[in-house]
């Protein structure tokens, strides 16, 4: 009877354990999809303000300072992407969207750069093609969803 019920025990015990492997793995799943659907919407929102946000900024002191703030949170958005964890069916992807990000990263040295400069903030960055390519993953990931 004891023996019965210490197996009953560990076996219990060794549901549970697997139990809570599965349930970390949907969380981490879903964690991975939200932030990752965050992090595209959020480099969509400033490809779509980009333009509008460089035009000020040649005029206005105060909107280039805005801008070069904007670009520096959103390079450390773009390196915070890049530790987040990844399920092992998302690596393709994620790695799809680090390859975006690094290229993304250079353009965003080269904005910065460029306002420093007083240059034009976009000339010569690859930002604009690369949030596109970035949109374009986006509308794919959207795609999938049911």
């Amino acid at each position: 009877m004891i023996k019965r019920s210490v197996a009953m025990l560990m076996l219990s015990i060794m549901l549970l354990t697997a139990g809570c492997g599965i349930i970390e793995d949907v969380g981490q799943t879903v964690n991975f999809a939200t932030e990752t659907t965050e992090y595209l919407q959020s480099l969509t929102d400033f490809g779509q303000d980009m333009n509008a946000l460089a035009e000020q900024a040649m005029t206005d002191l105060d909107a280039r300072t805005d801008l070069k703030e904007r670009l520096l949170a959103l390079k450390e958005q773009v390196q915070q992407y890049g530790a987040l964890q990844v399920p092992d069916y998302a690596k393709e992807l994620h790695q799809s969207i680090s390859e975006y990000n690094a290229t993304l990263q250079q353009g965003l040295d080269q904005a910065l750069t460029n306002i420093e400069q007083g240059r034009a903030v976009f000339e010569s960055t690859g930002i604009p093609d690369t949030i596109n390519k970035i949109n374009e993953l986006l509308n794919q990931i959207n795609q999938l969803a049911p």
